[in-house]
């Protein structure tokens, strides 16, 4: 079978492939977490690079805990699935 030509990217696709914005990385490994059994099962399948992924999402979800830690806690009974405006 004969192999495919090479084709060079372009440049804007290049930038966006190495972008923050790119979120590939970070939703396969979130994925690979999700399918395992249990984390650290999941953790232990996951190469450096992708642990890498996982200690910039737990930096950036420790930054949320502090925003979501200063909002006032909703006390009423109620049924969690209904929203409500305060």
């Amino acid at each position: 079978m004969p192999r495919p030509e090479r084709v060079s990217i372009l440049t804007q696709d290049e930038k966006w492939l190495d972008h923050k914005a790119n979120l590939v990385d970070e939703q396969r490994v979130l994925d690979t977490l999700e399918n395992a059994s249990n984390y650290k099962s999941g953790l232990e399948r996951l190469d450096d690079a992708e642990k890498g992924v996982v200690r910039k999402l737990r930096e950036v979800a420790g930054d949320l805990s502090k925003l979501v830690g200063n909002k006032q806690k909703c006390t009423c009974v109620c049924d969690s699935r209904i929203h409500h405006k305060r």
